[in-house]
């Protein structure tokens, strides 16, 4: 699109947990921008910047992922912003991201104990998931628009990591090997969507969904469906959250199935015809051995950003469309992904440090932890994002102030959002808060660059100084990809920092021990269930002994994070 006064972009949604709130604020402002401009435009507005931008893809791991589908529906049907208090009081149930990820989603219900009715109930998280369905089916439960959003490219791309717990044989045969070759198998996973008008694609790589199959009256209501397990899969966080079984149907295994169509990208020797191409995209063949047409392919799956934390990679091969390379340089850029990430860099190297040998629990945990932390190292692209010469890549992320904690949901790892619901109303509306600046101060381009100068015409000098920023230092004029307008120029509200009573902790720990009853109560039936009498008798004893002591610890990090972060009133 390069030269043609069209800027395509690219969204990817970072693991946020229950900081999904913040993502959904930002989407939640973006939308609004792009509305009020677009507007204008549909009105012959000559007052206006005449570029125009394509919204290609939206890529997203676990509360990422699941803000990513909820956004499809929200491109696809006419839902008002969120703009203030008032708003959130009258407009809630209107506005789908504000209402899965502020209003619904909270610790009350993850407490609850739908999923353990009674003593020999299956425990599959630590967590009462149950109410995660209910929110996904409520964030799809729109009208869709007469017509796709100007803005939106003509198929528009939704990708959602999960962790596939079962994996994907791949086998990579060597020159000169005698056996079977190198079988490996893929387990960091995704599903990959498409939108367009007509609900029809030739790629067999992935699912293909009309705009107007949103909503109750879809024609497609199957693949709608695999869209909303799609999003819960990705935000499955291991053991504290239920994971979520797909199924693929492998029509032809060992000729051509969905993983055998999809591309990857691999290295290439520079050649004399192309010498700056390096990687080019292919197609490898599964090896499911031998298994029968249309074999149900059923897999478990967990959170995405267990494997693929920012997948920047998958929205980055939609924009190049192949090339695996955008411009970066100001002059030439056309195309760029915008990370939003809730937690870009929260955790602090700790000076101290136990020379002893760890226990076995302790040992488990930091395993799960470095696994997590190894996901989400990714030095080339944050560096990139934060560099202010390269602009192909921008990154969205919490900001109040001056503070260390500028966001509520940032306690017990992410999960503190959870907690109360003005937590995550505050994060929403810093996510807006944080959008606008973001668009307004550093989502810009030098006035160079193509996009600009294919209007040359009309970027008079006064309307440069209207719609530019000068560099402070190098007083360099840079000009807006989106220019903000109307509504979307005032300034954003400012939520007040939340606070935690008391009485709401000791409330919460009534909560977490009725939980904690439950799970320990379905483990004994599960676990020791063919035990005579007086072994699951000792067991249910030691279990009740224990309990206080659980409720305990969990309560008092629980005070002690609310506290570090100056939640607690």
């Amino acid at each position: 699109m390069s030269g043609n006064g069209v800027f395509e972009i690219g969204l990817v949604g970072a693991g946020a947990i229950s900081a999904g709130a913040y993502t959904a604020g930002v989407v939640d402002f973006l939308v609004q921008a792009l509305d009020a401009w677009y507007a204008r435009k549909s009105r012959r507005d000559d007052s206006i910047p005449p570029h125009d931008v394509k919204l290609s893809v939206f890529s997203g791991a676990s509360a990422g992922g699941m803000t990513a589908a909820v956004a499809a529906g929200f491109l696809g049907s006419d839902q008002p912003a969120i703009r203030n208090e008032a708003d959130a009081s009258n407009r809630y149930l209107l506005n789908k991201l504000y209402d899965c990820w502020v209003r619904r989603v909270d610790i009350r219900s993850l407490l609850g104990r739908r999923d353990l009715p009674n003593d020999r109930s299956k425990v599959i998280s630590l967590l009462d998931s149950t109410v995660l369905r209910e929110i996904a089916d409520a964030g799809f439960d729109v009208v869709p628009r007469s017509r796709r959003r100007p803005y939106l490219a003509d198929d528009f791309h939704v990708i959602l990591t999960v962790t596939n717990l079962r994996g994907v044989p791949y086998k990579i045969p060597f020159l000169g090997s005698t056996g079977e070759g190198h079988l490996m198998f893929l387990h960091a996973d995704a599903l990959h969507f498409c939108f367009n008008d007509s609900g029809l694609t030739n790629r067999e790589d992935l699912f293909c969904i009309g705009w107007q199959d949103l909503g109750r009256g879809g024609s497609r209501p199957m693949m709608v469906e695999l869209l909303k397990t799609g999003a819960l899969a990705s935000g499955a966080f291991p053991v504290g959250l239920a994971p979520r079984t797909l199924l693929h149907l492998l029509l032809e295994p060992g000729r051509r199935d969905l993983y055998s169509s999809r591309l990857w990208p691999v290295p290439e020797t520079p050649g004399e015809g192309e010498p700056c191409k390096c990687v080019s995209l292919r197609s490898i063949q599964a090896d499911w051995g031998k298994l029968p047409d249309f074999f149900p392919y059923r897999f478990h799956c967990v959170d995405g950003g267990a494997m693929n934390n920012e997948p920047l990679d998958l929205a980055r091969r939609i924009l190049t469309g192949g090339d695996a390379h955008n411009p970066r340089s100001g002059e030439e850029a056309h195309r760029a992904v915008i990370l939003i990430d809730p937690f870009p860099g929260q955790q602090t190297f700790e000076a101290d440090y136990d020379p002893r040998p760890p226990d076995l629990l302790n040992t488990i945990l930091s395993l799960f932890s470095a696994m997590k932390a190894q996901a989400r190292f990714k030095p080339d692209e944050l560096m990139l994002a934060n560099d202010e010469n390269i602009y192909s890549r921008f990154l969205i992320s919490p900001k109040r102030g001056s503070s260390p904690y500028p966001i509520a949901s940032g306690s017990l790892g992410g999960f503190g959002g959870f907690l109360k619901e003005a937590f995550r109303r505050h994060d929403f509306f810093l996510g807006r808060r944080n959008a606008q600046k973001f668009l307004k101060d550093h989502f810009h381009l030098p006035e160079n660059n193509a996009l600009f100068k294919h209007f040359a015409g009309w970027w008079t000098p006064e309307r440069k100084d209207r719609f530019g920023v000068r560099d402070r230092t190098t007083n360099e004029l840079f000009l807006p990809i989106v220019p903000l307008l109307d509504e979307a120029a005032e300034e954003c509200f400012e939520p007040v920092w939340p606070g935690y009573a008391v009485s709401e902790l000791k409330s919460l720990k009534e909560q977490i021990k009725g939980r904690t009853q439950a799970v320990l109560s379905s483990l004994i039936g599960q676990y020791f269930e063919n035990n005579n009498f007086l072994v699951r008798t000792t067991i249910r004893l030691f279990a009740k002994s224990k309990e206080d002591e659980i409720v305990n610890f969990i309560t008092d990090k629980i005070e002690a994070d609310l506290k570090k972060m100056g939640l607690m009133v």
